[in-house]
């Protein structure tokens, strides 16, 4: 094996055009040497991730009459299980069937998870009456892959019959089965019966592990029952158990469902006692959902926590915070997120150079936005059209439409970006300001840049033409 997994990486890294499994072919004419082998190269390529190659080897295997050891058909299947090559797996079922490779209870737990992965739990009982039919009792992992597959499509009723069926086949049930069962009702929104199911397997020796503490803080978060769901996490540490990074993410989304985050900050310090790290994930998560809630104060507090912990916040980081600032016009604070970024190395890109001027002009600061964005292009960025509708906005807001116009005119000649709802925007304060002419003006202007007309622009023209024609009827009046 060593050999074959020497030979392998050579043929990968160095003798590109080398065949393995030819060269191994040629050596056995003048060498005398177990068949095994060319199974031994079949499990090679699995383990090392290269599943089409182990695929590739198994059929020129069988091709010069060898049969490979159900072991390595067994690997082969699992390796096409995990990257989802769910035909191929029958292809060699059907390969074992044909050269007599007698198939054993791992095989058929690996051909059960393929039927429920590929989603077809009907053919699953007919694959079982076969599989008795050979002589293969299902066993608690052909048990467990059914019931969770059962469970995770919302079948609880046929996950529970197998449940039911395990005990009167004397198959126990173990905490793996009740994992999934838990799980299933937590999904479901039965809190309260994964809860006595977790009652129930403690009760029959079982010690919970992470996944099964997870499962049932799951399902008490998305109730929104976010103190119990705090009890129990400070509950795994009876078992000698540390909450894990699924566990912190799962708090937090119900913590951020309740409106309740800042709250959870509070538990952080908690976590952090019990020894448990928490993890740049963990913080990214917290932060981002900080940030998106409207906190971006708490967000940057949380921010400088994070760095005490030797975890540096990234590029999206501080966008998120940046952007946050931006709506509730923090323009000292989007400044010195950016400042600090810079100076850790971090360089703005296109959103970073977004949310400040979206910022600046949302402050009715518009002209302080035009100038990052001017400082954008010289460094070499283009701006989008969403920085243009940000700046013509803000000049619009603030009655510069003059300055608004420069701006849609200066976005089209120089980057060919044409914002048509600024555009129709323009036309659209021409015409209720009653300057129709200056209206028809900035079309004319705007046509030779390339922008066209739409349905929004004709409508702002007729209701400003119209309303002109009614303001002259009754002056003549």
């Amino acid at each position: 094996m060593g050999f074959l997994c020497e030979v392998t990486r050579l043929s990968r890294d160095v003798y590109i055009e080398e065949d393995v499994f030819q060269n191994l072919v040629l050596c056995s004419q003048g060498c005398v040497w177990s068949l095994i082998v060319f199974g031994m190269l079949i499990k090679v390529y699995v383990k090392a991730g290269l599943v089409q190659e182990g695929l590739k080897a198994f059929r020129s295997t069988i091709e010069i009459g060898v049969v490979p050891e159900v072991s390595a058909c067994n690997l082969l299947l699992n390796g096409l299980l995990k990257s989802n090559c769910l035909s191929n797996c029958w292809e060699i079922y059907d390969e074992m069937e044909r050269v007599g490779i007698s198939p054993n209870t791992y095989t058929f737990n690996i051909l059960t998870h393929v039927l429920c992965r590929d989603g077809d739990v009907e053919k699953v009982n007919e694959f079982l009456e076969k599989m008795e039919e050979e002589g293969f009792d299902p066993d608690v992992v052909t048990y467990n892959i059914l019931i969770d597959s059962y469970c995770r499509k919302r079948r609880l009723d046929d996950a529970f019959y197998l449940y039911r069926i395990m005990y009167r086949r004397n198959v126990p049930p173990d905490l793996v089965t009740y994992t999934s069962l838990i799980r299933g009702h937590s999904r479901v929104g039965n809190v309260k019966e994964a809860h006595q199911l977790f009652h129930q397997m403690v009760h029959r020796g079982f010690s919970p592990d992470v996944v099964a503490y997870n499962s049932l803080i799951y399902g008490y978060c998305m109730q929104g029952k976010v103190r119990e769901a705090r009890s129990l996490m400070h509950e795994m540490g009876r078992w000698g158990l540390l909450p894990n990074n699924y566990t912190c993410s799962l708090l937090i989304e119900g913590y951020g469902k309740e409106g309740k985050l800042l709250s959870f900050l509070n538990l952080v310090t908690e976590i952090q006692r019990l020894g448990v790290l928490i993890t740049p994930e963990t913080y990214n998560y917290l932060l981002i959902a900080l940030c998106r809630a409207n906190k971006p104060n708490a967000a940057k507090n949380l921010m400088r926590r994070m760095c005490l912990d030797g975890s540096m916040p990234n590029l999206k980081i501080y966008n998120e915070l940046i952007e946050s600032f931006s709506k509730c016009d923090g323009l000292e604070e989007m400044i010195s997120l950016k400042d600090e970024m810079v100076d850790k190395g971090l360089k703005p890109n296109l959103c970073t150079y977004r949310f400040l001027i979206g910022g600046f002009c949302g402050s009715s600061k518009t002209e302080e936005g035009e100038f990052i964005m001017r400082d954008m292009v010289e460094k070499g960025f283009l701006p989008d059209s969403a920085i243009c509708g940000a700046l013509v906005k803000g000049y619009c807001s603030e009655r510069n439409v003059d300055k608004a116009e420069s701006v849609l005119s200066y976005f089209a000649k120089e980057f060919q970006i044409y914002n048509m709802e600024s555009y129709n925007e323009l036309i659209k304060i021409w015409c209720e300001e009653g300057d129709v002419m200056k209206a028809l003006g900035l079309q004319d202007e705007l046509l030779k840049l390339g922008f066209v007309p739409n349905n929004l622009t004709c409508k702002s023209l007729i209701n400003g033409l119209t309303r002109a024609s009614k303001d002259k009827q009754k002056l003549c009046e």
